[in-house]
């Protein structure tokens, strides 16, 4: 079992390397101005701020364009599901994916949400006991093909969190799933708590 675990986990690793050297040789630029034009259909859930309309719906805003694109990809290839999203990318070609990227990331951050300040810093404590920077950044605001968790809506980080640790959502290397395996619901609670209190 954990040798097929890892066999995925380099397969998806193959795949998104070979990915991001097709888009380095052969793409157009992004394009946030034609991003913004492209992403109509997105602003009904995530908002033309890149704000979730609900608290169940991830923020957009401020994203690494490159981990915005990945899961648009994900989407579209079916190996992420989450609700609408695998229809509404399958009609979007890669340029179109890099150009809404650029148009999100370009955004400002969603804002810093106060929060039971024991709760954020027991969540700040997990974060480190768990090197969530060492992937995430110093303040979790993502970098390259890692999401962006500071400011995310908590219902969001705790549903997502807990999918990944239930193996219900893949990560691409099998990183957050060594990470979540561990987290009880408590910490996984309070964990969203403090990323949503970091801008």
């Amino acid at each position: 079992m954990k040798l097929a675990l890892n066999t995925k986990a380099i397969l998806w690793v193959a795949f998104f390397t070979a990915l991001g050297l097709s888009f380095n040789a052969h793409a157009t630029p992004p394009d946030a101005v034609a991003g913004k034009v492209k992403a109509q259909a997105c602003f009904a859930c995530h908002g033309e701020n890149g704000i979730g309309i609900s608290p169940e719906i991830p923020n957009l805003a401020a994203q690494p364009p490159l981990s915005l694109t990945y899961q648009l990809i994900q989407f579209r290839g079916q190996q992420r599901k989450g609700g609408a999203m695998e229809t509404l990318a399958m009609t979007l070609s890669d340029q179109d994916m890099r150009d809404i990227a650029a148009y999100y990331s370009s955004l400002p951050p969603p804002p810093a949400k106060s929060g039971n300040a024991d709760k954020i810093a027991k969540g700040g404590q997990i974060a480190s006991a768990q090197y969530c920077n060492s992937c995430h950044g110093p303040q979790l605001q993502g970098q390259k093909h890692i999401a962006r968790l500071a400011g995310q809506s908590q219902d969001y980080l705790v549903t997502q969190l807990k999918n990944i640790r239930s193996g219900a959502r893949i990560d691409m290397d099998g990183t957050m799933g060594s990470a979540a395996r561990g987290l009880s619901d408590e910490d996984i609670d309070v964990l969203a708590v403090y990323a949503a209190s970091l801008n």
